[in-house]
């Protein structure tokens, strides 16, 4: 067992530890939910899709040499449900289950000369995976929280890679925090998380901080990955100004054979490792509308601008890097460059109010 399955495993079983524990009698007397008054609808299933719009790229490697493209588009479809699974007064869990699909287009396609485009040109990229989140009450208005995910990422479906382990194509992230409410419109909390947000695997030390500090304004952070200023000028609109981290990492086979001849001292070609590491990071600074149609269904309209980190590939599938280290891998087989641009979202979503709730016999 690897440093990163040891980590996860402790840290799951710290939040075993800490949900079980014994309360004290008193602690249904105190406001300890992390959630504040203002903080926008809750989203109980969505479907999305993201387009960023063309940018350039550039590798460089010591065994296929150097290349420069154009992509044309990138694309995401994403869907995702979120569901219940047990609600008390001083412990709540919950569930979701995704899925979603990215794909590269690469422009002038037919004359891309650069192994490491031609074999990403029109690749679907697939992940599928949920996540468990718990959060419990521990001593008065100090709550615990725990999300942990799990989802297979890359080209796990395809025929050709039915020899590989499907554990090479598991990503696995966990952000335990402890944190305090101060009251129903303010909470904060520290944790540490591991996780693919800087696109390689990495540990660092979060901080979590909700306040909603007049009427209409507040403010949601979860740093150093995302921090948003949200207003809401009516009861069924929320605007809001987010800078936040995304990232992740594919387990991918590039398979196509032409073009290897591309390799410098006789290395090995692509397409002779049964998979690889694509891993790739962004900053995206955006506005996001959000409005309802009724006050279950909503719509929400995201654009802005995405200045990229990593876009990389490697052939370590899992190198744990600590909070401080490079953020970029030594063992790159190609490091690449991706210019910053322009992007979109566009994402339907239900949100699990009380109406609804009614209409299907909830009460």
């Amino acid at each position: 067992m690897d440093i990163r399955n040891l980590l996860i495993l402790f840290l799951f079983l710290v939040s075993c530890h800490l949900a079980v524990a014994q309360f004290s009698s008193d602690t249904t007397k105190y406001d300890w939910n992390p959630s504040v008054v203002g903080s926008g609808p809750v989203r109980g299933y969505e479907a999305s899709y993201t387009g960023i719009t063309g940018f350039g790229v550039g590798s460089k490697s010591e065994i296929y040499g150097d290349g420069k493209g154009k992509i044309d588009y990138n694309r995401i479809f994403k869907t995702k449900l979120r569901f219940p699974i047990s609600i008390k007064k001083n412990l709540k869990i919950a569930g979701s289950i995704e899925y979603s699909d990215e794909e590269i287009h690469f422009q002038d396609s037919k004359n891309i000369s650069y192994p490491f485009y031609r074999q990403l040109h029109d690749k679907n990229m697939k992940s599928l995976g949920g996540s468990f989140y718990l959060m419990t009450q521990w001593k008065r208005n100090r709550y615990f929280m725990l999300r942990f995910n799990a989802k297979l990422k890359g080209d796990y479906w395809k025929d050709h890679i039915r020899d590989v382990s499907k554990y090479t194509f598991l990503k696995m992230e966990i952000s335990p925090v402890i944190g305090w409410k101060i009251n129903k419109y303010k909470s904060w909390g520290l944790g540490v998380a591991f996780s693919y947000t800087f696109g390689d695997p990495l540990v660092f030390p979060t901080f979590v901080y909700k306040h909603t500090f007049a009427d209409k304004w507040g403010v949601d952070a979860f740093l150093p990955a995302k921090v948003k200023l949200r207003y809401q000028p009516s009861e069924l609109c929320f605007i809001s100004a987010k800078a936040y981290l995304k990232g992740g990492s594919y387990s991918i086979h590039f398979d196509e054979q032409l073009g290897d001849d591309n390799t410098k001292s006789n290395g090995p070609a692509l397409s002779d490792f049964k998979t690889l590491e694509f891993r790739r990071s962004d900053v995206n600074f955006s506005l996001e509308i959000e409005k309802g149609i009724t006050d279950w269904l909503w719509l929400s309209l995201e654009s802005g601008y995405r200045s990229n980190i990593n876009f990389d590939v490697t052939n370590k599938k899992h190198v744990l890097s600590l909070s401080g280290s490079k953020l970029t891998s030594e063992n790159n087989i190609i490091d690449s460059y991706a210019k910053g641009g322009m992007f979109y979202n566009l994402t339907l979503f239900v949100v699990p109010s009380k109406s609804l709730l009614r209409k299907v016999g909830i009460k």
